[in-house]
């Protein structure tokens, strides 16, 4: 009796000793805190700002947990797991504008990553929304005319534009995209995406925010001739510092309406007859008249435009940055030091810029939309296309987490 009293005793304890310590955190666990800085010059408090950790598992969402910031804008998620496969994303949400981290990997069990997120205060005034420049593609694809746009839009404020006028589903209109008469199959590239594009009858709007600092934007869209003849007009809808054309040599006759000729590029295995034009003002249009065109008919695959318009650009700029870079640096080498050729290519291949990043992010972007072209018609079989697929989509993951920490976003890694 004695006995068994006893061994009550003890469970007894080691109970309210459990209570006492807490039960061990798993073996594998670690975690993500961080802050946010508002960048912009006098600008709002940053407590009490939404900010979500998605969880995902083998590249599938496996969860979201919410919380949100302190006084001083700190955050924190603990017990997270650090096994292989296992990745995250932090979201905040700061006055109507949506700030996205890099896919985070949580390498050692028991370590802190940390975040510093910049964030600026919102406003409703366009004012500050211009493009760089806007890039018209005419290309023939699988017997449909189309044209392919690419905007460099810029923000030169200091705080996040989120727009005035409100559109489906209760969003706000940012950036306003007016299309040519008869224009059709619009397919969004990048800098939209599918979910927060609101099409209209003009047009379509996009309504993610414009943060400070430049976005690239591409679309594209089938036009249809008329008895061989089509006269695109295209009104803007900022105030544009320069416009570029290009159309395939040989494809039309080609007369532009305050645009003028300026060479011949190659890209994509075909040359094009390129036109240009100084910057244009609200509603001042970008006018071509193409005469003798081919035949057109027939539908467009969506993952070709891909492969035309994107990678002619890049075509036409990485060899230029190549070589100014190779220029600025090649003169530092003195005697005694590896010969310039080797270095200047380590240089290049171990440190690159946003240029280089953005460029390489469009090539990787277009294999892919190869690749699974070539796989649809049978072309690739299906291990190799698998071994490929997988390898320019690291390759695709690796950039875009170079480009985010470049841009907004530093993280360190400490241990708890």
């Amino acid at each position: 009796m004695k006995r068994h009293s006893l061994l009550s005793m003890v469970f007894l304890l080691g109970i309210i000793l459990i209570g006492l310590v807490g039960i061990p955190g798993r073996a594998d666990a670690a975690g993500i805190s961080g802050r946010l800085v508002n960048k912009t010059p006098k600008g709002k408090g940053v407590e009490g700002a939404e900010v979500t950790l998605t969880a995902y598992r083998n590249e599938q969402e496996a969860g979201k947990t919410p919380t949100r910031t302190d006084r001083a804008g700190r955050f924190q998620f603990q017990d997270l797991s650090a096994k292989p496969g296992d990745t995250y994303t932090v979201t905040v949400r700061y006055q109507d504008a949506e700030y996205n981290s890099e896919r985070i990997v949580l390498q050692d069990a028991g370590a802190t990553r940390t975040l510093e997120i910049p964030v600026y205060d919102s406003t409703t005034d366009a004012s500050q929304i211009s493009v760089k420049i806007h890039h018209v593609v005419f290309s023939v694809a699988d017997g449909s005319l189309r044209a392919e746009e690419v905007l460099l839009f810029r923000n030169s404020g200091d705080k996040a534009y989120v727009g005035a006028k409100e559109v489906a589903g209760g969003r706000r209109a940012t950036l306003q995209f007016s299309l040519p008469a008869g224009a059709r199959e619009v397919k969004y590239g990048e800098g939209l995406m599918e979910c927060c594009v609101v099409p209209g009858e003009q047009g379509f709007v996009d309504t993610m925010d414009v943060k400070p600092g430049e976005r690239q934007v591409t679309f594209s869209y089938a036009v249809a001739p008329t008895k061989g003849r089509l006269q695109f007009v295209r009104p803007v809808d900022y105030r544009t510092e320069a416009v570029e054309v290009f159309v395939p040599e040989g494809a039309a006759q080609v007369s532009a309406e305050g645009l003028k000729l300026a060479g011949m590029i190659s890209g994509q295995n075909q040359r094009f007859q390129r036109y240009t034009a100084p910057g244009l003002e609200v509603p001042g249009p970008i006018a071509v008249t193409l005469d003798n065109l081919p035949v057109i008919g027939g539908s467009w695959r969506p993952y070709a435009y891909a492969s035309v318009g994107i990678l002619l650009l890049a075509g036409v700029t990485y060899p230029m940055v190549r070589r100014r870079r190779t220029v600025l640096r090649a003169p530092s080498h003195e005697a005694g030091s590896p010969a310039p050729g080797g270095a200047v290519a380590a240089q290049l291949g171990g440190v690159q810029g946003p240029t280089e990043l953005t460029l390489r992010k469009v090539e990787l972007v277009a294999a892919l939309a190869e690749l699974e072209a070539g796989h649809e018609a049978g072309r690739i079989p299906e291990k190799e296309y698998r071994r490929l697929r997988q390898e320019k989509r690291k390759a695709l993951r690796d950039v875009l987490a170079q480009l985010e920490e470049g841009r907004a976003i530093p993280a360190t890694t400490s241990r708890a």
